[in-house]
């Protein structure tokens, strides 16, 4: 019974302290504040070819506004308009709770570039209690004068004013090996990822020696195989790889 409250004491405690969601709003956080623009360097630029010579666009900072609203008569009502829209709105109007996004694009034509300028590309659907969310750092009174719960725990969107949850799914870290060891096997698996693309790689070694890689399409491809096709043609130049 002890070991019992003492686990429900650590519960309570963690909850009390961290609450339920806060790692998916710092997640959601860390995504708007460096994941967007991180997307976005990795790819750089688009290279086009018009018949007028060469062309690329060439992407640079990533701006997020704040959560707005666009109303019949084409006017917008946000923080920066001194009229900021909070989650309560959306979900009674059946709206969808966001924020403009912008990116700063630079024109290359010819390897010379054009003024940049600052592009709407769309808007972000905004998590609520993350820092961009027009809750983020009011007190209980002011949530309650504004028509919000105060004791809610965010790490949630409002889609269409429909309340909606992300489902969390495990996954192996990229680029990082897992090792494992069953029954004499050994096995390593390893999500090999890059500008936002990610492949799994798993090897194996048998209980009889024998060592296998699948990824892709390929299931239990021989290494030695593999390490023949990549222009190896000797055992021995294997091995002393």
């Amino acid at each position: 019974m002890s070991g019992k409250m003492a686990f429900a004491e650590v519960l309570q405690s963690f909850e009390k302290e961290n609450g339920w969601v806060k790692f998916q709003i710092e997640s959601y956080n860390h995504f708007i504040k460096f994941g967007m623009q991180n997307i976005v360097e990795e790819i750089d630029s688009v290279q086009l070819n018009p018949e007028a010579g060469e062309f690329k666009l060439r992407f640079g900072a990533v701006e997020i506004g704040s959560p707005h609203i666009k109303e019949a008569d084409g006017s917008v009502r946000s923080k920066e308009r001194s009229s900021p829209v909070f989650p309560n709105e959306a979900r009674i109007r059946n709206l969808t709770y966001a924020a403009p996004v912008w990116v700063t694009i630079t024109p290359v034509v010819n390897g010379i570039q054009d003024k940049p300028e600052k592009v709407y590309i769309g808007d972000m659907p905004v998590m609520i209690k993350s820092n961009i969310c027009s809750t983020f750092g009011l007190s209980a009174e002011e949530l309650i004068e504004k028509g919000e719960d105060p004791y809610d725990p965010g790490g949630y969107f409002i889609v269409n004013g429909t309340e909606r949850a992300v489902v969390l799914i495990e996954e192996i870290a990229p680029n990082k090996p897992i090792y494992e060891k069953s029954k004499g096997e050994i096995m390593v698996r390893l999500n090999s990822e890059r500008s936002g693309f990610r492949q799994r790689h798993l090897i194996e070694r048998k209980a009889d020696g024998e060592i296998t890689i699948s990824f892709a399409n390929l299931r239990n491809l021989s290494l030695v195989t593999l390490l023949k096709a990549l222009g190896l043609e000797t055992d021995k130049e294997i091995c002393n790889r």
